[in-house]
């Protein structure tokens, strides 16, 4: 039996991790003089009230290779094997903390696997992995596939606010007034580990329609599902899925809710769509 683990930005909802027998390691998240463990003490919801309402920018640091070693002892009690599949090095330093661990704990049975990726895009790495544990997989040929897909795994999201990229930094004060005034929502994507800004759309309508557009040029891999997602807006999501149509007609849909580390920087309000390009 393999067990898999992930971590808190992986953007699958709580109840959907217990459902298909993932662990997750949460992240930590500082607000002010405050700090959270992802997932935790601090839901979803509650991040984004604090994002409006603090002054202070939220900063994330990974989990400690003690937390590791916690997590894969457990996990090995109950478990032969461990897949950990964790956010992507060039974003943060929680791959370095599980593999200190692993080595810590001399076992060979942890893999651990750095998917190049976060947010939704992990999330469908972890459920084609947790897909693959109930069938009975070997920990080998899960990583072996899992590794196949890193550099085929896809997300195009957009972005419904300036604000929080100008709070962040990532633009500035004319730009974001401007932005804003010409009703501006960027697309972003990860590739190769890094998050991209893909292009722009001119409102949430036009927005939908650019997403869809960059997931046909890619094209889709139907040997695998989809997982669409959003940030504290079920409404845009209602809107982006039904503007996808055709897109997503047939496949099999997953659902997951953007978090604190695409979240911090880009708000309330994103949509976006993750699948696995065709080869």
């Amino acid at each position: 039996m393999v067990k898999i683990i992930t971590d808190s930005t992986c953007d699958l909802t709580k109840e959907r991790m217990e459902e298909i027998g993932v662990t997750c390691v949460p992240l930590t998240v500082h607000i002010g003089n405050d700090i959270y463990l992802d997932g935790v003490n601090l839901s979803k919801t509650e991040f984004y009230e604090k994002l409006r309402t603090e002054k202070s920018f939220p900063t994330t640091a990974q989990p400690t290779p003690h937390t590791f070693e916690e997590v894969f002892t457990a996990a090995l009690e109950e478990a032969d094997e461990v897949v950990c599949l964790l956010i992507s090095s060039d974003l943060s330093g929680t791959v370095q903390s599980a593999n200190i661990a692993k080595n810590t704990m001399e076992r060979e049975e942890i893999h651990i696997l750095d998917s190049r990726t976060t947010c939704l895009s992990l999330g469908l790495l972890v459920e084609i992995a947790a897909q693959r544990a109930k069938k009975g997989k070997t920990a080998a040929e899960i990583m072996t596939e899992l590794e196949g897909l890193t550099s085929r795994v896809r997300i195009c999201a957009g972005i419904e606010t300036l604000e929080y990229l100008k709070k962040g930094g990532r633009l500035s004060g004319t730009a974001a007034a401007l932005g804003t005034m010409l009703n501006i929502r960027p697309l972003m994507g990860i590739l190769d580990g890094k998050v991209l800004m893909l292009g722009k759309a001119r409102g949430n309508k036009k927005m939908y329609a650019q997403l869809k557009q960059m997931v046909e040029e890619e094209g889709i891999d139907d040997a695998y599902p989809v997982l669409l997602g959003h940030a504290q807006s079920m409404e845009n999501y209602e809107k982006f899925k039904e503007a996808c149509g055709d897109l997503i007609e047939g496949r099999t849909q997953l659902y997951g809710d953007i978090g604190c580390v695409v979240g911090a920087h880009a708000g309330p309000g994103i949509v976006g769509i993750a699948f696995i390009k065709k080869a």
